[in-house]
């Protein structure tokens, strides 16, 4: 093994004992432990494990680091049978420098593959006598993409916001348990493949970010280390999306999607942007492209901007906070009618009517994180027109996964907009929600306070969670037909506000929300209470109107609403629609005069 740098350590002489006095604290605090992948059976010159990304139902691409340089090679089969056939990659490995140590990242296609099968696999060296570099550790197994228009059923995860060496609020360096019992239950959760909704490797996506399997300390391998991505990476192909850490030009390497990308006439490279409100041109990293899995399109969007690059852009849609001065920029390079994604998105869009349609993209449609609040200039708001939600809506997108906001928070979708979630709990130093108030759309939210050491939650009925474990998470996500269910474990593996969704064709409208009362507790408040609607598949949210002017929408399992803007004496009409998934409507009005 070569010697470290400052700041590494040798994992395979220390690594057993730390494992033991964390897995002595844990059972102490009646907290369970993950099984990290250290490899210890692994040569020395693997320097990150074999991981997949750019899935496909013939093909996957397998990418890892080592110490040497040649044209390596991976064998694979059918399970039982694992080194039936090569493939040996046509280059040299490519040099890079992680914590001041050279290492050489090699990437290899796997082709000819069958759809939705299960196979193994094994990495080697190029040399003449060749190293199995995963040594006695068992083969990698996974399965190719459910082909399109299959009913075969299977799930999928969704992570945001990791790779981060922040433990508990604290950068020292150490294990962040929290991210590695959320990258081990990923690896064991039986999902097919994982969505990223952006932001991997903090703080900047730098090599010695990302790390290898060797080095650890402040900000060093917090991708590749042991105890992270060497267990999902393996057997779990990633689709990366850019956020607005790392946007170098370490990200496109790192998570090859070229299969993905070239079938889906998407841009997976770098891209020369003008300057938007007095920003300076610049070259970025930009990841748009599509995939089908049986009879779900997914669309993985880039929309994202740098932290530092925002010119005279004020983000004076968001609320005041100079935090939403990239979400402006960001709408002006990307989310604009005439810009290059938006047309390709309406364009693949319009070529794929009907069935399921879920997106992930990094800049949350709706956060009630104070600091990385909702993105005002990409939800469709009332008055607003060729928004992406709005794009999105139109063109039959059901789900949509966000990340950025470091939290959980699931929302419900108002008029002419998508039901979204935010998962930006991977693993890097959480966020509060609720600072300003819970916006009635969000059904359930999870935060946490590192200055106060306590747990926020949104709306307050809600559990307040007792640790921040309970808030970093992934999403798994089962698809059965037109039903998907979506299930958050957090990283004790404690599963919750599990939703399934139908999203089958519906021309019913649910039954009207009846009676519906107005009361006045407060000499400029209207108190709205209904009786609960019935649909014959889902009911999703109830509307509220006040002299047909929209005013809020509630999660179905709230049947009121506090109007707080009302102004005595006048007359007014309440109106409460019930809306189901398939976007039907029925409403029930009430006449009040104050």
């Amino acid at each position: 093994m070569p010697v470290l740098a400052s700041g590494g350590r040798r994992r395979g002489l220390h690594l057993a004992g730390a494992a033991v006095a964390l897995g002595a604290l844990s059972a102490a605090l009646g907290v369970p432990t993950a099984a990290h992948a250290d490899l210890p059976g692994a040569s020395p010159v693997l320097t990150r494990a074999p991981y997949l990304t750019d899935l496909t139902p013939t093909s996957v691409r397998v990418t890892w680091a080592t110490t040497t340089r040649s044209r390596q090679t991976v064998k694979y089969g059918p399970l039982g049978n694992c080194t039936a056939n090569s493939v040996t990659s046509t280059v040299l490995g490519t040099t890079i420098t992680v914590n001041g140590l050279t290492r050489y990242t090699n990437s290899v296609t796997v082709p000819n593959l069958s759809p939705d099968t299960p196979y193994c696999y094994r990495v080697y060296t190029g040399d003449a006598t060749p190293i199995d570099l995963l040594g006695t550790n068992p083969s990698p197994e996974f399965s190719t993409m459910v082909p399109d228009g299959s009913t075969t059923p299977f799930t999928f995860a969704v992570l945001g916001d990791w790779g981060d060496t922040t433990s508990n609020g604290v950068n020292s360096g150490a294990v962040n348990q929290d991210q590695a019992n959320v990258l081990s239950r990923l690896a064991a959760s039986g999902a097919r493949f994982t969505l990223s909704t952006g932001d991997v490797a903090y703080p900047s996506g730098s090599q010695t970010n990302y790390g290898d399997l060797q080095q650890s300390g402040v900000n060093i391998s917090g991708v590749f280390a042991p105890e992270y991505y060497a267990a999902p990476g393996q057997k779990i192909p990633m689709f990366a999306v850019n956020g607005n850490h790392g946007r170098n030009t370490t990200l496109l390497p790192t998570w090859p999607e070229s299969a993905v990308t070239a079938a889906s006439n998407g841009v997976y490279s770098q891209v020369s942007y003008p300057s938007f409100f007095g920003s300076d041109p610049a070259t970025y990293p930009t990841t748009y492209y599509a995939f089908t899995s049986g009879g779900v399109r997914f669309y993985m969007l880039d929309a994202s901007w740098s932290d530092s690059n925002t010119g005279t852009a004020d983000g004076n849609n968001c609320e005041g906070t100079d935090h939403c001065a990239i979400y402006q920029v960001d709408a002006a390079a990307h989310w604009t009618t005439t810009s290059a994604e938006y047309q390709w998105l309406q364009q693949d869009l319009a070529a794929h009517p009907g069935g399921v349609k879920v997106a992930a993209f990094h800049f949350p449609l709706r956060s009630d994180d104070p600091t990385e609040p909702d993105d005002e200039y990409l939800k469709n708001n009332p008055g607003s027109t060729d928004t992406l939600e709005q794009l999105l809506h139109d063109n039959g997108v059901n789900l949509v996964f966000n990340g950025h906001s470091h939290i959980y928070q699931r929302n419900v979708a108002p008029p002419g907009g998508v039901p979204s979630y935010v998962t930006g709990g991977g693993g890097a130093k959480l966020s509060s929600v609720g600072g300003h108030g819970c916006d009635p759309t969000d059904a359930y939210a999870l935060g946490w306070s590192y200055s106060s050491n306590v747990g926020k939650r949104c709306p307050t009925s809600v559990p307040i969670p007792a640790a921040d474990a309970n808030v970093h998470h992934f999403l798994l996500v089962s698809v059965n037909g037109s039903t998907l269910t979506v299930t958050p474990t957090d990283s004790l593996g404690n599963q919750f506000d599990a939703q399934t969704y139908d999203f089958t064709a519906d021309g019913t409208a649910p039954s009207a929300p009846s009676p519906l009362t107005v009361t006045r507790p407060a000499s400029t408040t209207m108190k709205l209470t209904w009786g609960a609607s019935t649909d014959d598949r889902q009911l999703a949210t109830y509307d509220v109107y006040r002299n047909g002017t929209y005013m809020a929408t509630v999660p179905k399992e709230v049947l009121t609403f506090s109007d707080k803007t009302a102004v005595c004496p006048a007359s007014y009409s309440y109106e409460v629609r019930a809306r189901d998934l398939a976007g039907n409507t029925a409403g029930t009005t009430t006449p009040v005069t104050c």
